[in-house]
């Protein structure tokens, strides 16, 4: 006898899904089951992201839909589209961080590091947790950081961004839990994927080691690390956990935030991470 799949009959909604860690949660949702629809900016990167998902599963339920996560308008119509049965599932990928050291953080790179990681995952919340109280509860996962943990020079405006989406999940799951609705997030490490900066800390063999010190396991993640985990989060396994956020960073927790001078500087030049250091404003 063939065992159910748990999230059979579940409708799910990835933003961000063309990206390295929405394509990876996509799969995992329905490979168990899931009827998914991703949403993101560009058609051929979603068209692509689909394709990839249904060469792996060919029975697998896969749809797009182009939007702007930040944008409500954009969102509540996403939701919308992939509310066909019963939307049970919204895993928030969308997020991206500027380096830069504190004397050269302005507030246009502060306003946009939040809209990315917290009006996203808002926006997110609010349209798909309503959905879900209308069907009588459902999981939603939002995609921290190692940097909503702990502060990690020379990214300040995305280590405050992360911080605040967590506290951002701890409220919204003490609001909605009376709804059926769990909130919860998963706390990555450094995982390369297709975003530039991860992409250079791993190439650079300096900053590699730099952030390798302070992980106990010892290696950089993976996108299958993280979806397991957004996996376990999105399942009735976790049906009694709301509120929490996981760390799957190889153990960087219990050790501190790595020094990420060097990327600092191979983005911003000598120059001015040595005017930033020394106390002086950008010129």
């Amino acid at each position: 006898m063939t065992r159910p799949k748990p999230l059979w009959g579940v409708d799910a909604l990835v933003t961000g899904g063309a990206g390295g860690f929405g394509r990876a949660c996509a799969l995992r949702l329905a490979r168990d089951g899931a009827a998914v629809t991703l949403m993101g900016r560009t058609a051929p990167a979603l068209r692509r992201a689909a394709a990839e998902i249904t060469d792996a599963l060919p029975d697998a339920d896969v749809d797009w839909i182009v939007g702007d996560a930040t944008s409500a308008a954009d969102m509540a119509a996403a939701v919308e589209h992939a509310d066909r049965t019963a939307l049970g599932v919204c895993v928030a990928t969308v997020g991206g961080g500027t380096v830069r050291p504190v004397l050269m953080l302005d507030e246009e790179t502060l306003h946009r590091d939040f809209e990315r990681n917290v009006v996203s995952a808002l926006l997110a919340i609010r349209h798909a947790g309503a959905a879900m109280a209308a069907r009588g509860g459902g999981s939603i996962v939002c995609l921290s950081s190692s940097e909503g943990g702990a502060p990690f020079p020379f990214m300040p405006a995305y280590s405050v961004a992360k911080a605040a989406l967590e506290a951002l999940v701890r409220v919204s799951a003490d609001e909605l839990g009376h709804l059926g609705v769990r909130v919860n997030a998963v706390r990555p490490g450094l995982v390369p994927t297709d975003a530039e900066k991860p992409a250079l800390l791993v190439a650079d063999p300096r900053q590699r080691a730099t952030v390798l010190a302070e992980k106990p396991l010892s290696r950089v993640g993976t996108t299958d690390d993280i979806a397991e985990a957004v996996r376990y989060l999105a399942r009735p396994e976790s049906s009694w956990v709301t509120g929490a956020v996981l760390p799957v960073e190889g153990g960087n927790h219990l050790r501190r935030a790595p020094r990420l001078e060097a990327l600092a500087r191979s983005i911003c030049g000598d120059g001015a991470i040595d005017r930033a250091l020394s106390g002086r404003l950008p010129e």
